[in-house]
């Protein structure tokens, strides 16, 4: 069993009711979900703890703002760099939840996401940070956008009847159904609490932005993170699969990838989506594209290109076995894939010609960034480290 599966780690009380997972979720969830009963504070109320080793604990994100380095991780942790990743500071955090995501559209405004739906913000490039947004609101907002969906649900059927159309009588009784399940379950999870994480984090801009993550959560902002619209339904995911990432594959076009397969596309800035054929079962953590040539990777160090923006796949070889998490291009062009026990594989400016680099120690890696120097500097098990250039 692996270490983790970074990007699908779930809240337990929705273990118990839904599926269970697919692959190994990290000991460090199974640890989490066991609260004290006596002087328990709540993470989303109690700031992370100061500490000099903090860019030591787990990470499982890394990126750049400007030129400094920002990675977010366990325990509310969030540091940041100025001169490549020799030496991390850490930031001021609110919260002390397992952040999961982080993403800075501006060299000085940044959006971090993580457990029980946390969504946080910087406006000085990651120095310090307020919480904008948990899974208290995000679960207000999903009932709140269930009960219109039924309304609506209901208002169709009428409609429907008064045609005496059968087919349409028969879809919307179906879509009925369908709607007052998704108030139920919407309903059962405001009861559970903030259970359920935000797995990824993607802003255009300083106002425009999205969040993915647990069970089909999509939430989007047009007014920089002030308010948050449940997006979840501009998606074609009935089963409420996880949603494990979400990127920008063009000028106008994202991609967000998840459980069994899932590959979903819009190419309207997340207005609308669409869902493409997928090469692949199980689950994908990750996507990274040039223009229309785009790969997808994930469990078992499953890896797919396609040329055509996601039409047509084809299997790229498949180097190591392990889980792949994260991409990143380098200055040469050249992408840099890592994932579990140390993977570190190497595709050529056009998506093509994996290649995998011995790193010591099998570390689980989440996430990858370029510094300034050149150098690959890689967020996971131990913190985040200095991996040196591309094939080093």
């Amino acid at each position: 069993m692996s270490f983790f599966s970074v990007r699908e780690r779930i809240g337990q009380l929705k273990l118990l009711r839904f599926r269970p997972l697919q692959h190994a979720l990290c000991l460090l969830l199974a640890l989490s979900a066991v609260q004290a009963t006596a002087g328990w504070k709540d993470p989303l109320q109690t700031p992370a703890i100061k500490s000099s080793k903090a860019h030591s604990d787990l990470m499982l994100d890394v990126t750049r703002a400007g030129t400094r380095l920002v990675a977010v991780g366990a325990h509310g942790n969030i540091v940041f760099s100025d001169n490549d990743g020799r030496d991390w500071k850490q930031a001021q955090v609110p919260v002390s939840v397992t952040l999961t995501a982080v993403d800075f559209p501006t060299s000085q405004d940044g959006w971090a996401v993580g457990h029980d739906g946390v969504v946080l913000n910087s406006k000085d490039a990651g120095v310090t940070w307020t919480k904008q947004f948990d899974g208290y609101a995000a679960n207000k907002a999903i009932v709140e956008a269930a009960e219109e969906n039924k309304v609506d649900a209901e208002l169709s059927l009428e409609e429907a009847i008064k045609s005496q159309d059968q087919n349409a009588i028969s879809e919307a009784e179906l879509l009925l159904e369908n709607m007052t399940y998704a108030l139920d379950d919407a309903v059962y999870d405001q009861e559970a609490g903030s259970t359920k994480p935000f797995l990824d984090v993607w802003f255009y801009d300083n106002q425009l932005g999205f969040i993915v993550g647990a069970y089909g959560m999509v939430f989007k902002t047009t007014n920089g993170g002030q308010t948050w619209n449940d997006w979840s339904a501009s998606l074609k995911n009935p089963d409420r699969l996880h949603i494990n990432s979400i990127n920008k594959i063009g000028a106008r076009s994202l991609m967000s990838v998840g459980e069994q397969g899932m590959i979903l596309r819009s190419d309207d800035l997340g207005n609308t989506w669409r869902t493409l054929p997928s090469p692949y079962e199980g689950s994908l953590f990750g996507s990274f594209a040039d223009g229309e040539n785009v790969i997808v990777f994930g469990l078992r160090g499953n890896l797919f290109r396609s040329v055509d923006g996601g039409s047509d796949w084809q299997a790229l070889a498949n180097v190591n076995q392990q889980a792949l998490m994260a991409a990143t291009q380098m200055q040469n062009k050249q992408v840099v894939l890592v994932g579990n026990a140390g993977s570190k594989i190497t595709l050529d400016n056009q998506l093509n010609n994996p290649k995998a680099v011995t790193v010591k120690g099998r570390i689980a890696y989440a996430s990858a960034v370029e510094a300034a120097d050149g150098a690959l500097i890689v967020a996971g098990e131990k913190g985040v480290q200095v991996l040196g250039g591309a094939g080093e």
